[in-house]
């Protein structure tokens, strides 16, 4: 999930607890439980965003090459 991917790349200490925490708990919890100790609410128009902004990084970085 790109969104996800944009909390890590700003993330200071302790994603990588939350991350395991969220894959550990494997189907068991809805998407809104598990997004929610990294900040993100998928109903919010950010949420998209800052995945498309991922999305668009990378295609200027291989627009480069």
């Amino acid at each position: 999930m790109n969104s996800l991917y944009a909390v890590y790349e700003k993330a200071e200490k302790g994603f990588a607890e939350r991350y395991l925490a969220m894959l550990s708990a494997g189907g068991t919890k809805h998407h809104t439980e598990l997004l929610a100790p990294f900040g993100l609410d998928a109903r919010d128009p950010a949420f998209w965003q800052g995945g498309l902004g991922v999305i668009e990084r990378l295609i200027a970085e291989l627009e480069v090459l």
